[in-house]
């Protein structure tokens, strides 16, 4: 190994010992800083070890966002004027879950007919709110709005008001109060007993307002019996698709399939059922998911989702 020799001549002994000395002095521990004069990062250090931790009751809590989906839809008794009963027309209406959070979407609606001596809220007995919820909130139908008019007083069709009432004033008045789709692709009438002879009714006399007409357990009105032949000579127009149904047990059984069989026979399309049970309450209600599913069946788009 070459050793390095200094390139000056080495200092003299004393000044050995002095810097000796410097260096011994450097490598000893230094004093803290007096506490009198604390610095700036020293000052926030300090404060912040003496803020008091917050209670876990005192931290920010997220706000909790309810599933409306899961709450269900609402139900209320409304009621309007109207001119062609020169009185009040009370209907009850169902909006689907998470109508009031949506302000964009926009609704089919299923008008819902009651039968002889029953009021609106027949249809809230079959069961109807709790299906549309289960059915709504499954994805197995999309959301729609159902309106239950109530008629009253009973008349015979050719005196009553009731169907102009229902198509010249609540179909416009809920068109314009609620979010609705009002095109007839998305809007359907149905109804039992005397409320499917009026649906069958309104269906072919106001066809362009209804693409589906439900007639469960029908007994068609005596009035209309004149009517048939006019009706089976719109099967060229671009009638609503018609579901009709009735229980074996139903003394309207024969009438019901008699008019299926005209429907047949003219090239009308429709559905025709003749099922197990009579003509009561029990019978509509076991069925209500059924009529629910087909009401609403052409009310997804193409991708398969509800429409807005």
């Amino acid at each position: 190994m070459t050793r390095r020799q200094a390139a000056h001549p080495s200092p003299p002994l004393a000044s050995l010992l002095a810097l000796l000395a410097l260096l011994l002095g450097a490598c000893q521990p230094q004093a803290a800083p007096s506490s009198a004069a604390p610095t700036e990062t020293s000052d926030r250090a300090e404060a912040a070890l003496n803020t008091p931790t917050p209670e876990a009751n005192e931290l920010a809590q997220p706000t909790p966002t309810p599933d409306c989906l899961a709450m269900g839809g609402t139900l209320s008794n409304e009621s309007m004027y109207s001119a062609a009963l020169e009185g009040d027309l009370f209907y009850d209406v169902y909006l689907p879950p998470c109508y009031d959070t949506d302000s964009e979407s926009r609704y089919p609606v299923v008008y819902l007919l009651h039968g002889l001596s029953y009021r609106q809220d027949q249809w809230q007995r079959l069961g109807l709110v709790p299906t549309l919820n289960e059915l709504i909130a499954a994805g197995e139908i999309p959301p729609f709005i159902a309106v239950m008019p109530l008629e009253s007083p009973f008349t015979p069709p050719q005196v009553s008001q009731f169907g102009n009432a229902l198509v010249n004033e609540l179909i416009p008045g809920v068109d314009l109060q609620y979010q609705t789709l009002p095109e007839k692709a998305y809007r359907a009438i149905a109804g039992v007993s005397r409320g499917a002879a009026w649906a069958l009714h309104l269906g072919f006399e106001h066809y362009e307002l209804f693409t589906r007409v439900g007639a469960h357990s029908l007994p068609l009105f005596e009035a209309d019996g004149g009517r048939l032949h006019s009706w089976m000579g719109l099967a060229d127009e671009d009638l609503p698709l018609f579901f009709i149904d009735i229980g074996r047990n139903d003394q309207e059984w024969q009438t019901a399939e008699d008019f299926a069989n005209l429907l047949d026979e003219n090239g009308i399309p429709h559905e025709w059922y003749l099922l197990n049970g009579g003509h009561t309450e029990a019978y509509w209600s076991s069925h209500l998911g059924e009529y629910l599913r087909w009401y609403s069946a052409n009310w997804w788009d193409a991708s398969g989702n509800e429409v807005k």
